[in-house]
Order: C-alpha cells, then sequence, then structure tokens
C-alpha cells in the first residue's frame, strides 16, 4: 500500500512537472508566428469590400465567405532559412505571409472575387476576378494596360520604381486581351526568395493584384520530397493497420461464438463519437462556404459535403465500434482483470480505492506528455536540425459560433479510437497469440507513431521517434493501470493542444470556451465524485 502511494505521488510530481515545463517553454519549443491581428472580420470585410467597389465591381447579389490563412510554403521557407525570430521580424516588415482571406461568389457563375487583407495594416496584399475566359470586355493597347496598373498600385501606395519589371506577357481571349506583369523589389532578397508584385488586366479592368515572396522553385522542390517520406510511412502504417482491423473482425467472430462479447461497451463510444463528429460538422458549415465549387449547385454542394461528413463519421464510429467490442472481450480474457471506472459506471459503485489511481496516474501521463514533447522539440530543433512550420496563435475555429466543439471532437474522436485501437486491443491480441509483453507494447507503439509522420515536421521520421517512445510509456501504464488513464490522458493532450487557440485568446468568449474543453476534460472526475456520493448515502 505504502509503495502504491509513493508511486502516486511521484505521478503527481511528475505531472506536474510536465504541465510547468509545457507552460514555460512551449512556445520556445514549437514557432508561434508573430501575428498582428488589430482588424476585426468586420473591418477586414468592409476595406475588402471598399476596394473592391473601387474598382468599379458590384458586389450585389454575391454570397461571401471569409477565413485566416497563409502562404504556407512562404513561411516554411523562412522559418528553414531565417529561423522564427528573424522570420517574425521580416513578417512586421511587410513580407506578406498571414492575411485574412475573403470570397465572393454567385451560384453556378465562375464570376466572383478574392481577396487578402494584411491583418494588421489592412492593405490589400492579393486580389482576383475570376471570370469566363469568353467574357466580353474593352480591349486596352500594352501601354494602356501598363498605365493602368501603375496608377492602380500608385492609388494603394506602391512605387513601382522601387520595382523592376521581370515578366510581360498577353494572351488574347475570344472577347478580349488580357495582360500580365511581374515586377521584383530591387536590393531586396532573403536568403534566395525575392519579393515580387504581379499584376494583371483582364480586358480594362484590374483582373489580379498580388504581392507575395517568390520562394525558389529548389527549396519547394525539395519540401515536396521530405513530405513524401513523411507521407510513404504513413501509408506503410496504413496497411498494418489494416491487418489489425482484419485481426480485430476475426476476434470479434471468435468471442461472439463463445458470447463474450459486450455491444453496450463499443457502442456506447461508437454513437458518442459519430453523434459529436456530425454536430461538429454543423458547427463548422460557414467555413464550408469557402471551398464551394462555382459549377454545381449549393444543394448538391451541402449534400455531397454532408454525406461525406456523414460517412467519415461513420467510419470512425464503426472503428471504435469494433475495436472496443473486440477489445474490451480481449482484454477481460487476457488479463483477467476489470476497469474500474467503467465498472463502476455499470453498476452504480464506485470503489474509490481502486479509481482514484487510475485517475491521477492519466492526469498526471497527459501532462508528462505535454512536457516530454515540449523537451524533445526544444532539444531537437535546437541541436539536431529538427525544424517544422510557425504555428498561428490564430485558428478559424474562432469563427465558428461554438468554438469548444472542434478541440473537443477532436480530441474525444482521437483518444477514444486510437487507444481502442492501439492499446486495448492490440496490446492484447499480440499478448495472446505472440506471447510476449514486451512486443506486444513495441509494436502497435511504432504503428501509432509512425502513423503520424505525415505531419509537417522535418525529418519526416522525427514524429516516429517521439511517440513510439511516448507510445511504450502509454503501452506500460495501459497494463497497470488500465484503460481509463492512457483514455485520459490521451484526451488530455489532444485537447490541450487543439484548443490553446482559444486559451490564449483575447477574447472573453473564447477563452470560456477553452476552460469548456478543459471542464469536459475533468468529466470523469464529476461521475467519479457522484458515485461516490451515492455510495456514502446507502452507507447512511
Amino acid at each position: 500500500m505504502k509503495d502504491n502511494k509513493k508511486q502516486l505521488i511521484s505521478w503527481l510530481f511528475a505531472g506536474i512537472l510536465g504541465l510547468i515545463i509545457f507552460t514555460i517553454y512551449f512556445n520556445s519549443a514549437f514557432p508561434i508566428a508573430s501575428i498582428d491581428i488589430r482588424l476585426s472580420k468586420d473591418e477586414v470585410l468592409a476595406k475588402a469590400t471598399a476596394f473592391i467597389q473601387s474598382q468599379g465591381f458590384n458586389l450585389e447579389g454575391y454570397d461571401q465567405t471569409i477565413l485566416f490563412d497563409s502562404d504556407a510554403d512562404a513561411s516554411i521557407y523562412l522559418q528553414k532559412t531565417q529561423g522564427i525570430k528573424k522570420s517574425n521580424e521580416l513578417i512586421k516588415q511587410g513580407i506578406p505571409i498571414w492575411f485574412w482571406s475573403i470570397r465572393w461568389f454567385k451560384e453556378l457563375d465562375k464570376e466572383g472575387f478574392y481577396c487578402a487583407v494584411d491583418p494588421a495594416s489592412g492593405d490589400i496584399i492579393y486580389f482576383h476576378h475570376a471570370l469566363l475566359d469568353d467574357a466580353k470586355a474593352e480591349n486596352l493597347s500594352e501601354a494602356q494596360a501598363q498605365g493602368l496598373i501603375k496608377e492602380k498600385l500608385m492609388n494603394m501606395g506602391l512605387d513601382l520604381a522601387e520595382y523592376e519589371l521581370k515578366e510581360n506577357n498577353s494572351k488574347i481571349q475570344k472577347n478580349r486581351t488580357d495582360y500580365n506583369f511581374e515586377w521584383e523589389k530591387k536590393d531586396f532578397v532573403i536568403g534566395n526568395a525575392h519579393l515580387r508584385l504581379s499584376a494583371a488586366v483582364y480586358g480594362a479592368n484590374l483582373g489580379y493584384l498580388g504581392r507575395f515572396l517568390d520562394v525558389p522553385e529548389e527549396f519547394i522542390r525539395t519540401l515536396k520530397k521530405d513530405m513524401a517520406v513523411g507521407q510513404v510511412l504513413s501509408i506503410v502504417t496504413t496497411i498494418f493497420m489494416f491487418f489489425l482491423v482484419l485481426a480485430a473482425i476475426f476476434v470479434l467472430i471468435v468471442q461472439y461464438k463463445h458470447d463474450k462479447i459486450n455491444w453496450k461497451f463499443g457502442l456506447l463510444f461508437g454513437s458518442l463519437v459519430l453523434g459529436l463528429t456530425i454536430i461538429d460538422f454543423l458547427n463548422n458549415m460557414p467555413l464550408l462556404w469557402s471551398s464551394y465549387p462555382d459549377t454545381i449547385s449549393k444543394n448538391i454542394f451541402i449534400a455531397i459535403s454532408a454525406g461525406s461528413a456523414f460517412i467519415g463519421a461513420l467510419l470512425i464510429g464503426l472503428i471504435i465500434f469494433l475495436f472496443g467490442n473486440s477489445g474490451e472481450s480481449l482484454y477481460q480474457e487476457v488479463w483477467k482483470v476489470k476497469m474500474p471506472f467503467f465498472e463502476a459506471i455499470k453498476t452504480k459503485k464506485a470503489d474509490l480505492a481502486k479509481i482514484w489511481p487510475v485517475f491521477i496516474v492519466g492526469y498526471s501521463l497527459g501532462f508528462v506528455f505535454l512536457g516530454y514533447i515540449t523537451l524533445f522539440y526544444l532539444i531537437g530543433t535546437r541541436y539536431f536540425n529538427i525544424w517544422m512550420p510557425p504555428e498561428a496563435e490564430y485558428s478559424n475555429i474562432l469563427s465558428t459560433s461554438m468554438p469548444f466543439l472542434f478541440p473537443l471532437s477532436i480530441a474525444l474522436s482521437a483518444a477514444v479510437s486510437e487507444e481502442f485501437m492501439f492499446r486495448l486491443f492490440a496490446i492484447s491480441f499480440l499478448k495472446k497469440y505472440a506471447k510476449l509483453t514486451w512486443l506486444a507494447i513495441l509494436i502497435p507503439a511504432m504503428i501509432w507513431a509512425f502513423a503520424h509522420s505525415n505531419y509537417p515536421v522535418f525529418p519526416a521520421y522525427v514524429r516516429g521517434i517521439e511517440l513510439t517512445i511516448a507510445g511504450i510509456i502509454f503501452g506500460i501504464v495501459f497494463l497497470k493501470y488500465g484503460l481509463e488513464s492512457v483514455l485520459i490522458a490521451h484526451f488530455v493532450i489532444d485537447a490541450a493542444l487543439v484548443g490553446l487557440p482559444l486559451i490564449k485568446s483575447h477574447s472573453f468568449y473564447f477563452v470560456i470556451s477553452g476552460i469548456i474543453v478543459i471542464a469536459i476534460a475533468l468529466f470523469p472526475i464529476f461521475i467519479l465524485f457522484f458515485l461516490g456520493k451515492n455510495n456514502l448515502k446507502k452507507i447512511k
């Protein structure tokens, strides 16, 4: 008993230490882009609308959507070649990396408008008037088109005397002539990248305008090659996961024949994740229109999107149902132990002496992991040439009506599906048929780890190493303290990482949303308190 108390105290200490490390060093370990968002979405929309109207276009009858976006290639290039500190300085000096992206569109109509606005200055950094190639327009000469562009740029405060013309071409359309120009800023170079200004005239109107960092093609090719390695590793692990699915189906059939399946277990969790995923899709509907293709009707687009979302949610639900039922049955057979928390819910009787260690270890493990990845990447980025693109402190989930739903849905779905597959089922299955406990822990840990290799962390195998170590620890905790501990830990980790933009937001509503996610992570404790209170009433 004393040894158990010492272990729990050690876990608590390790958890507190991990949380401290995560809180203090997270921004040092993970590159955070410095984004000065001074304008609200309404102010951004007003500036973009005024700009388009000043070009002589009428936006009446158009629908609109707005997202926070970035130039991913330029962002990665700056981080890789200049480091996050220098990158943030360059962004503040006007390198267009982060922006609000607004789109105006009509159903079944190619003509539309796209506009990107700097979040701090409100400057227009991108504009595009999309229209059919055979749309009629007044024709200009090349000199007239270039004069029109110069006038437009001058009105925007851009002086072409600071730029050198690099490209100049025209395209004769059926009913008009389009002219394209591209300039490069003089005496301005970042590594091998140059700041460029591109513009086009469609007929007699401004058709395109963009300021961008022209990233060297060689860098982009190398980046894609590195990312391909991660994708290959992820695909290979998918093959192993397919074999796990086949094994789970086999176990489910065998255990069903012996009447050992507790169908309610997988059904409960599968239905919960299925329902939450569908609700989250509905919550994200305002963001959906940014990807609307103008070649189909709105109703068909919604039907396709909703159908795809439902199929995806159903697939996750079925995976949880399969691995939950087959895994729980195999777990009882192989390890001969009960799951204390789930057993307490089932019987409505809580044995606090057995459940509290599960909770303490679960929450502590979650905090330990947050501290572990912070140290892993803090050391890796400084001494082992590990790098990753910078993350923005702003997230588009802040644009939804219920921002807490996305981190809640992602955290719960990942925690349940991955712990059911890689811990509850895979470890129990390999222990039964391979006999060796260390192998039963190692193999699922590696599959789980390298399945995450498609994340933008370089070299591509780094996430596999990071999570294999974590997966081994999770496996050991699973065997010693049960499924509940690793479920709680996994949820705490994902909720903290995905919901971080909410907590760091300056908006009271968003902070409250982040607190809701954290409160839900504490939900098992509330259930335990309720069960324990009922037990005390019965004793009295």
